[in-house]
């Protein structure tokens, strides 16, 4: 009886950039700590000029970074929709740098160029806390209700509080399509500042509020989960997580506390998840139809 051991190598992947501007320092320093990732060099388009402050590989034609390279990491809000979808067409993985270049109306196509091309594509938010918090909430089980509450210091220079991350974070953890929205904005005592209250229903019943106020005393950052037998508070702010167990209807409850660690190396953590996204072919931690989502919630936003 012959034992045959078959070794599979894993293929090393070629990125390459478009633009260096935004965090493509901290991306290009990333990529020095994968051994299953190498850079090719950056396309800067005409209306670039942050090639003044790089000195590597530089393309002069885009097509010639595209024939180099496996995947292709657009940094900046300026990247041309035309250059992403070439990208696609080339049958490209992607990353894009700044969800703010595509959260419009041609999200819609993108999606479906995506879905056509099959490759991944991974979109960054580097603002966006969920990654410390998302092994947590994947051990709760039919999550019912999401709440954040999201309280700033006052400023003079700040009349809302940015939303934007939270309800992408509603999204990630609700897993399914927005039904229906109300956005209720409460004019406060601050001239033009505004306390916003939303609430969210979603098509597998999940309900979901966030209430965000920008003239408060202090800072405050919290997420609470209500699921089938627990509910989680946890204070992203301090970094605690508090847990109830509800073991029976009866029984009282367990209470634990947890630290959450800090999550540094950000791009180096959205590198990993898109290399895996690429080799096993499932969904980037978050992925253009994310994005696609959250574009939906804003334009209901508008419309209320």
């Amino acid at each position: 009886m012959h034992i045959v051991i078959v070794f599979i190598v894993e293929k090393k992947l070629n990125i390459g950039f478009v633009s260096f501007s935004g965090s493509a320092k901290e991306y290009r320093n990333a990529i020095d700590k994968f051994d299953n990732l190498s850079f090719t060099g950056v396309y800067f388009p005409k209306d670039d000029n942050s090639f003044e402050n790089y000195n590597e590989q530089r393309f002069e034609n885009y097509q010639d970074l595209l024939d180099s390279a496996d995947v292709i990491l657009f940094c900046g809000e300026k990247i041309q929709r035309r250059l992403i979808i070439d990208a696609i067409r080339n049958l490209k993985h992607i990353l894009i740098d700044d969800y703010n270049c595509i959260l419009n109306d041609s999200i819609v196509s993108l999606c479906n160029f995506v879905d056509e091309a099959e490759v991944s594509a991974q979109v960054s938010m580097p603002k966006i806390y969920y990654w410390g918090i998302c092994e947590i909430i994947e051990t709760y089980k039919n999550i019912r209700y999401i709440h954040f509450d999201k309280c700033v210091d006052y400023s003079h220079m700040r009349a809302s509080v940015d939303v934007v991350p939270e309800i992408l974070a509603i999204i990630k953890i609700a897993d399914s399509e927005v039904v229906s929205m109300h956005n209720k904005k409460l004019p406060l005592f601050v001239r033009k500042s505004e306390l916003q209250q939303m609430s969210f229903e979603f098509l597998n019943g999940v309900s979901a509020n966030i209430k965000a106020n920008p003239c408060a005393f202090y800072d405050n950052h919290e997420l609470t989960i209500v699921a089938e037998k627990n509910m989680a508070l946890i204070d992203l702010r301090k970094r605690e997580w508090h847990n109830l167990i509800y073991k029976t209807p009866t029984a009282e409850p367990v209470k634990e506390l947890f630290s959450l660690d800090e999550v540094p190396f950000i791009e180096r953590n959205e590198l990993t998840n898109l290399i895996h996204a690429i080799t096993t072919k499932t969904e980037p931690f978050i992925s253009i139809k994310s994005i696609r989502s959250l574009w939906k919630c804003i334009e209901m936003i508008k419309t209320r």
